[in-house]
């Protein structure tokens, strides 16, 4: 009689493996509900911001104060200085609650949740680039579609901006980081197991986005969609939140260089006015 052969070990490894719960992401409604939620809280924050901001200006007596609160709120709303300062004080609100949110989902870690494979160090580089040369494109093709001037949002901003470095924490820093916590993080996650899919997921990301940038005309709204596919791609390929931050980052710095430099112009258009 042949000897019976032992039955298989299972490692501890697999053991507790097989005891884990499936880890799924939080599915797409809850998704959409949390989207929300974390846009509803980060207007209050930029609301109470402009309201603590006119309640300092009304303390010491400034020309803000001889304004009605709501022709105030409208100015602060539109100064470059302003909108730096609290669009970077929205990083300490907003991206800790997307890492909060992924936290709460069982068997997963905020920065898991949100994207954190790693990437190999020509990514960075290369999506710069890519970027880059959006940029360049969007710059050469300005005359022949029509958009041959700055949107006058942004000239207002870099007119009212007397410190330019603000300006940049809050464009360049601020708005890419939160914007993409919640867009290529949070709802990316989410969305990308539903029905969506990864097509879905890139493309209703990135319209939500470019819809959150209504205030800019129509030709600079296609080129953000088109921005936001290329960024939901990068996402995807590289499973990194900060790629796609990181691209934000070095699309706003670009257009806040643009915006000084067009600035300065001005100022120098005006002066040789002036002295002539």
């Amino acid at each position: 009689m042949s000897e019976s052969s032992p039955p298989p070990t299972i490692s501890e490894a697999e053991m507790f493996a097989a005891t884990q719960p499936e880890k799924t992401p939080w599915n797409g409604w809850w998704t959409l509900l949390f989207g929300g939620v974390l846009f509803v809280v980060w207007q209050i924050a930029l609301t109470l911001g402009i309201v603590f901001i006119i309640e300092l200006d009304d303390s010491v007596g400034s020309e803000l104060s001889s304004k009605g609160f709501s022709e105030a709120a409208k100015i602060l709303a539109t100064d470059g200085d302003v909108i730096g300062l609290l669009s970077f004080l929205a990083v300490f609100v907003i991206c800790p609650l997307c890492w909060f949110i992924g936290k709460l989902r069982p068997g997963w870690d905020g920065w898991e949740y949100l994207g954190s494979s790693p990437v190999r160090w020509f990514h960075w580089p290369l999506w710069s680039f890519i970027i880059i040369f959006c940029s360049i494109l969007l710059g050469l093709l300005s005359p022949s579609i029509g958009l041959e001037e700055m949107d006058p949002s942004m000239v207002k901003m870099a007119e009212t901006t007397q410190i330019p470095f603000l300006l940049f924490l809050g464009v360049a820093i601020g708005a890419p980081a939160v914007e993409e916590f919640i867009f290529r993080g949070l709802l990316f996650r989410g969305w990308r197991t539903s029905r969506l899919g990864v097509t879905g997921t890139i493309i209703l990301t990135s319209f939500l986005w470019t819809i959150l940038h209504v205030q800019y005309p129509s030709l600079i709204l296609i080129y953000l969609f088109i921005l936001g596919i290329v960024i939901g791609i990068a996402r995807e390929v590289t499973g990194n939140l900060w790629i796609p931050i990181w691209m934000h980052f070095v699309n706003n710095s670009l257009a806040v260089f643009a915006m000084l430099v067009s600035d300065a112009k001005s100022l120098e258009s005006t002066a040789s006015m002036i002295s002539y």
